[in-house]
């Protein structure tokens, strides 16, 4: 009775302490292997962005815009070397375009890309014009605000009328064209597919033999508004692969990335590292 207070409640703090401690690491060790277990274990990331330099329409100006809604696909082999061992194993060459008929196409894409962009001037001088005649009505014909919107839209009304005369004439120059080249073109192309219905007919075989060797599937996804898609596919090689086509050419990319666990990989597709390829 005349021993400290409290001094048996003292006497065991350390032991519960102790007990406690022992305890938070046994709860902690489970969460860290699991962590470790997911680091080790886990796939690796990819980020793909997609952005190419397209002409404003109402500038003029050449701009960078995301590729949204961009279909991306992520191989496990090189696609690519797949197609160029079956070319070259097949026992007729690819069949090349003349080089006369490439000029005639090349000259018809120069036309029609010309033509649409005459288009979106006489779009773009129009919509200011409608902008013009609607804003007039908020005046009346004696306030100086009004007869300043009347004098530019005779301005502009001018530039229309010319703006559509080229259109006109640029339309003319590509339907001229299109006439003479396109059953030569369409010819060509008739040949062209039924070389590769033959030399490729072995394709889908050694895809799936590629992807029972890897152990792998390919990925496929979309780009979203900003021009990005994220994969997260098994460590090792893989090769990004889309298309994109404007009016004049097709995009084509096939670029290869290393994947390891852990470090985010960022893959970007721009003109600089695509293919540009024909349309036909």
């Amino acid at each position: 009775m005349g021993g400290r207070p409290g001094g048996t409640f003292a006497s065991t703090l350390p032991h519960i302490s102790s007990g406690v401690f022992q305890m938070k690491r046994l709860l902690f060790l489970p969460v860290l292997l699991a962590t470790l277990l997911v680091v080790a274990c886990g796939p690796g990331e990819v980020d793909v962005v997609a952005e190419i330099e397209l002409r404003d329409p109402e500038t003029g100006e050449m701009e960078l815009r995301p590729l949204g809604d961009l279909e991306v696909r992520l191989f496990p082999f090189d696609r690519d070397a797949v197609f160029d061992s079956l070319s070259e194993a097949h026992d007729t060459p690819e069949p090349q375009m003349d080089p006369e008929l490439q000029v005639q196409q090349d000259s018809m894409v120069a036309a029609r890309a010309a033509a649409r962009e005459a288009e979106s001037q006489v779009l773009v001088y129009r919509e200011r014009l409608q902008e013009i005649s609607e804003e007039t009505q908020q005046y009346s014909p004696a306030e100086a605000r009004y007869r300043e919107l009347v004098r530019e839209f005779d301005e502009i009304d001018v530039r229309y009328e010319a703006a559509q005369a080229e259109m006109r004439r640029q339309f003319e120059v590509f339907e001229d064209l299109q006439r003479r080249v396109l059953d030569e073109l369409n010819a060509f192309r008739v040949e062209m597919e039924l070389w590769e219905d033959q030399a490729f007919a072995d394709y889908p075989d050694v895809v799936d033999q590629k992807l029972a060797e890897r152990g792998a599937e390919i990925l496929d996804d979309r780009t979203d508004a900003t021009g990005m898609v994220r994969f997260r596919p098994a460590p090792g090689e893989w090769w990004v692969h889309a298309r994109y086509q404007t009016s004049t050419e097709e995009l084509y990319w096939n670029v290869r990335v290393d994947v390891e666990r852990g470090e985010p990989v960022e893959v970007r597709l721009t003109r600089d590292n695509a293919e540009s390829r024909r349309i036909l």
